[in-house]
């Protein structure tokens, strides 16, 4: 099978679109940063040049004037070109925000993240990396978003010699840990949404790189109460977007998510590096399984041709298949070759 044939339908010469309709790309949505950024983790550990180049290509040409980035992109379309920058754009087609997306902090997260993590060799490139690294960093001082700033995380403990923002951003986890944590909710905020273990899975990662203990307490006691609360009966069961789960409430099932599941097999396979307990194996391998129907409906998120659906609804599946949730499912893939769970 050729693992990365669904990412290759997605992407244009311009990126990867964020959205499809059924089993085709949907044009008309354009793209997003997000997806270009966590796209070009997966090439590059599959080592396809061609679409690394694409997706680095997308994310140095979104540089706006003030050193930042631009969010989406869309194609070539009167109806989208109504202001002077061009296509693109700060919020996506229809946002009358005036505002910036929340979002837009975790995408600049996922982009610093892969960004300090792929291997360019390109010297006239690596000059234009290293000013958009230098401006995310420079913004990210301001983050408050858990995620934004588990993602940057994972960027920047590639670094050999540790960057300032680096412990900031550690410390930051650290307090909203203890500050939300109390009882049985041992987590990082009042509520579980979406792309929780992504949390977790930054500080197991401290750990392994800069042997911070308090990290390694926060980490374990973070992943168990995920384990806890996201099964029914032993089946993994991501938190779902139809009303999410807030603390002293009741967790919602239903649309449960590919990210979801996919950080979570990543959350585990550094949680199993960290303590070699096979727990942690074990319920990784529940994770990954989630996807070819170890779930609560009993339903393969994946087709024949190994392409991921959006999410698992009440009726089955979500039968569209856009950019997050087939990148997601491939980083669950490469994590559970690295683990030994498929060959």
């Amino acid at each position: 099978m050729e693992l990365l044939k669904k990412i290759r339908l997605m992407t244009s010469n311009v990126g990867i679109y964020q959205h499809g309709r059924f089993n085709k790309p949907a044009p008309e949505f354009g793209y997003a940063i997000e997806d270009q950024a966590r796209a070009l983790l997966v090439v590059n550990e599959f080592k396809d040049k061609k679409l690394k180049s694409i997706y680095l290509n997308f994310i140095l040409r979104a540089k706006r004037e003030d050193g930042l980035l631009y969010h989406y992109y869309y194609d070539s379309n009167d109806k989208y070109r109504n202001d002077d920058k061009g296509l693109f754009r700060d919020k996506e087609i229809g946002n009358k925000e005036i505002n910036p997306d929340p979002g837009h902090e975790e995408a600049y997260g996922l982009v610093l993240w892969a960004l300090l993590t792929i291997k360019n060799g390109q010297s006239t490139q690596d000059n234009y990396v290293r000013k958009i690294v230098k401006n995310l960093i420079e913004n990210a001082y301001k983050w408050t978003s858990s995620r934004a700033i588990s993602v940057a995380l994972l960027g920047l403990l590639n670094l050999n010699i540790p960057d300032n923002l680096e412990s900031k951003l550690k410390l930051k986890l650290h307090n909203l840990y203890f500050k939300n944590s109390e009882g049985n909710w041992k987590w990082f905020e009042s509520c579980l949404v979406y792309a929780n273990a992504v949390i977790p899975w930054a500080l197991w990662e401290i750990y392994l790189k800069r042997k911070c203990k308090t990290s390694l307490k926060i980490a374990k006691e973070t992943t168990a109460f995920l384990i806890k609360e996201c099964q029914e009966n032993n089946v993994p069961s991501p938190v779902g977007n139809r009303g999410w789960y807030f603390k002293g409430g009741v967790k919602a099932l239903y649309d449960q998510q590919p990210i979801d599941s996919a950080y979570m097999v990543c959350c585990l396979e550094k949680a199993y590096y960290a303590t070699k307990n096979n727990f942690y194996k074990s319920w990784a391998e529940k994770w990954y399984r989630w996807f070819f129907g170890y779930n609560i409906k009993g339903i393969s998120l994946i087709d024949k041709n190994f392409a991921c659906y959006d999410g698992l609804t009440p009726e089955g599946v979500n039968l569209n298949q856009g950019a997050e949730s087939n990148i997601c499912f491939l980083m669950a893939y490469l994590a559970a070759k690295r683990l030994g769970i498929i060959e």
